[in-house]
């Protein structure tokens, strides 16, 4: 074997390895600059555009626009066996949700945060640990809280904790079987998009207060097996809408099947 050669060849293989990695690195910090650079300008327009139509925005804006996919949601309920060894609960299947009465009331123990609260709940609540508090829509007698997704909301999956003076009395929840479709993804659009939709539409109207753009996933249907879809949910002045993240088209309110 020709050391000398083969020598020479490898040092040259792992120049050229070294260029073309770094020559990957500069493509993804150009990328990444001018995305930040069209996020920024973008950002800009739109505040100025919602401040000509006299619309307070009263929240941050996240300005990710992440690859996702659409996902499929399969509602299995719970098992009734898995109730029955579950202490200190009279619970009832409903068409798409678990009602859960807590016998007795369970007495929230300091001041605690929403998931501590779940926590807290322990043995009486099936899959707490997937959920996060919605403080939005949330009040001293109820929370709110989303099964999540990869740390995303998932927005028709709901868990509603019902409070009266230091107690907890019971909840109602949702929970969907869920995995990602594997036709690949797509970059979905930016939260401030969304909100210029909404306001061409004339669903967000002068004078009103944006007080929410959160990035979740939804679907138009109450049905066993669903397909949802990326969105931002929007609340102003107390309503609540979804545009679709992919195509920035305004999602339909859920209907019952």
């Amino acid at each position: 074997m020709d050391w000398s050669r083969t020598k020479t060849i490898l040092i040259w293989a792992f120049l050229l390895l070294d260029l073309f990695l770094g020559y990957q690195v500069y493509i993804t910090r150009i990328s990444f600059s001018n995305d930040k650079e069209v996020a920024q300008g973008e950002k800009g327009n739109i505040e100025f555009y919602l401040n000509q139509q006299n619309i307070m925005l009263a929240t941050e804006v996240p300005q990710d626009t992440p690859v996702m996919a659409n996902l499929n949601a399969e509602y299995v309920g719970i098992n009734p066996l898995s109730l029955k060894e579950m202490p200190g609960l009279q619970a009832t299947m409903e068409k798409m949700s678990l009602a859960a009465k807590l016998d007795p009331p369970m007495q929230i123990r300091g001041q605690i945060t929403p998931n501590e609260l779940l926590r807290q709940i322990g043995q009486r609540l099936m899959y707490g640990d997937q959920y996060s508090a919605d403080m939005h829509q949330s009040n001293q007698t109820r929370l709110l809280y989303w099964q999540m997704y990869n740390k995303i909301p998932v927005f028709v999956a709901p868990l509603d904790v019902y409070l009266d003076n230091g107690t907890i009395l019971g909840y109602r929840q949702t929970f969907y079987h869920i995995r990602e479709q594997q036709n690949g993804g797509r970059q979905v659009i930016s939260g401030y998009v969304a909100l210029q939709s909404l306001v061409e539409k004339q669903i967000i109207e002068p004078g009103e207060r944006i007080e929410s753009v959160t990035l979740g996933y939804y679907g138009s249907y109450d049905a066993d097996i669903q397909t949802l879809a990326p969105v931002w949910r929007v609340i102003h002045d107390g309503k609540q809408h979804f545009v679709n993240a992919f195509t920035g088209t305004l999602e339909r309110a859920m209907e019952t099947q």
